[in-house]
């Protein structure tokens, strides 16, 4: 294509964002390239800037993991979603297969840790859930995990599947744009936009435990702990809305409780086991 062609179809497809608005879950999406975002947030010709900004961190040692989290970053990276229009997280990034490149890592499934497709896109989709909030869109879909994750405070997680989806609304009447950055040990989604004023913050509280139950006692040739129990959680969200420094608003976002997880540990088997006697 052309230069000047490809120049005049780009800000033709700037200018459109101020007048398309698409309505639901997923709706259509205008893309742009992460260095496209920058150069728009530098340069400022419409009033953009950064609304909001979230990080999350993980361990680089689970490689299929890593991999994972930068293959969901890298599709959500540079979308535009314009004003009053709907974000999907899942027709956004698509399945998570094989095919698509994803790799096998750790996934919770009915409040257990097994392998799976595409282990650590929650973490992605964790990310952007706090940095939307963040920035002043509505959340209209999420779902919480059956376990708390280590990367963010309870009731601040929002997990992803194929039939679960992160979905947020741009209640704004101009676009919004979302940069997506993998980093060494971590992940950071930034919204850019139009400023109103108003800087908001969430604030997590643990308003009680759940005890584990009994741990499942096997039989083995020494002691020892398979996995070890832990308490579960009963938490609360909160937004809060500030002008200044002037806190202006306080409202439940949401309530959880992320399940308990079981003991499992081996006693080594007494001589009568071992004889029958």
């Amino acid at each position: 294509m052309h230069r000047k062609t490809r120049k005049y179809i780009t800000a033709l497809l700037l200018a459109s964002a101020f007048f398309f608005a698409p309505i639901g879950c997923g709706a259509r999406q205008q893309a742009v390239s992460a260095t496209a975002v920058a150069q728009m947030a530098k340069d400022n010709p419409y009033g953009w800037e950064k609304l909001s900004s979230y990080t999350t961190y993980y361990d680089e040692k689970d490689r299929g993991r890593v991999e994972n989290i930068r293959i969901a970053a890298r599709l959500i990276d540079g979308v535009t979603v314009q004003a009053f229009g709907e974000f999907s997280f899942n027709k956004t990034v698509g399945r998570r297969t094989e095919e698509a490149g994803f790799k096998q890592a750790k996934i919770i499934v009915n409040g257990e840790y097994v392998q799976g497709v595409g282990g650590g896109v929650c973490q992605v989709s964790t990310t952007l859930y706090n940095a939307a909030i963040k920035s002043g869109l509505q959340i209209t879909e999420f779902h919480p995990h059956s376990l708390r994750v280590a990367y963010v405070p309870p009731s601040r997680d929002a997990m992803v599947s194929t039939h679960s989806d992160l979905c947020f609304f741009n209640p704004y009447a101009h676009p919004v744009h979302l940069s997506a950055q993998v980093f060494s040990g971590g992940v950071r989604v930034i919204f850019y936009g139009r400023g109103e004023g108003y800087r908001y913050e969430i604030v997590s509280v643990e308003t009680g435990e759940i005890p584990p139950p009994p741990p499942i006692v096997k039989e083995g040739d020494k002691d020892d702990v398979l996995r070890s129990p832990r308490k579960g959680v009963k938490s609360e969200a909160y937004l809060e809305t500030y002008q200044g420094a002037r806190l202006v608003a306080r409202k439940k976002l949401r309530e959880d409780e992320y399940r308990p997880t079981q003991g499992i540990i081996v006693k080594k088997m007494s001589e009568m086991t071992i004889y029958g006697q």
